[in-house]
């Protein structure tokens, strides 16, 4: 048995789980993901054997961030860097061994479709950014569902934001504007992205102003240049 199928059949434990196939075309074209797994397999093998189907989902889109990160070779993940500490914290730690300033990715998915869909962004952006850590350059990844508007759907979500900034409270539609308004000098940028029927990962970044820790200009190319 190759090491590939080694993997796979340690993390899904059998070639009908439903991620089986995407996760072997990241392995085949990633040593460095290949190595990402193996390092992690305990946890990898953890969320996998998960029966709930959105959640797997989940999952799916966590690993393929980080098989997408990955293939800018200067860098190098950590997987819930911060879940010693105890409470909720990013997905991934970047680190460039080759100098460079190290940032978080919080990783989350849209569910829902059309009119709901800059809401839902909405809520997400006011819960995700208290959860982010107030020292450091942090993305908020959003995995959107295939066709959708994602700058559209971004540019709506802000606006839901500054206008509920100016309502004491949730707003009838259950977002907290001031949470968002308290927390939002933790992000600095986010990046819409979706995968395509091929498992690959078509991003778009978007950096915001106002963040404590801006977006590094080199380390925004490099997220630019993996597309």
């Amino acid at each position: 048995m190759g090491r590939v199928d080694s993997l796979l059949q340690d993390v899904c434990g059998s070639p009908e789980h439903p991620l089986t196939g995407r996760l072997r075309g990241w392995l085949q074209g990633s040593r460095a993901f290949t190595a990402f797994v193996e390092v992690n397999a305990s946890k990898v093998r953890r969320k996998l054997r998960i029966t709930d189907t959105d959640a797997l989902l989940d999952v799916e889109a966590e690993l393929a961030v980080a098989a997408w990160l990955l293939c800018e070779r200067r860098w190098a993940l950590a997987y819930e860097p911060l879940a010693a500490s105890g409470g909720r914290g990013p997905d991934f730690r970047v680190d460039s061994p080759g100098g460079g300033t190290p940032f978080f990715v919080e990783v989350t998915r849209l569910r829902g479709a059309g009119g709901i869909l800059p809401m839902t962004l909405a809520r997400t952006l006011a819960a995700k950014v208290e959860q982010l850590p107030s020292g450091a350059v942090t993305v908020l990844a959003v995995l959107l569902p295939p066709g959708v508007d994602g700058p559209d759907v971004l540019a709506n979500a802000l606006r839901r934001l500054e206008q509920a900034t100016q309502t004491a409270g949730e707003t009838p539609g259950g977002l907290d504007g001031r949470a968002f308004a308290r927390g939002r000098v933790r992000l600095s940028a986010v990046l819409l992205g979706s995968l395509d029927d091929a498992g690959t990962l078509h991003t778009t970044l978007y950096t915001l102003p106002g963040a404590r820790h801006p977006l590094p200009p080199e380390t925004a190319r490099r997220l630019r240049a993996l597309g």
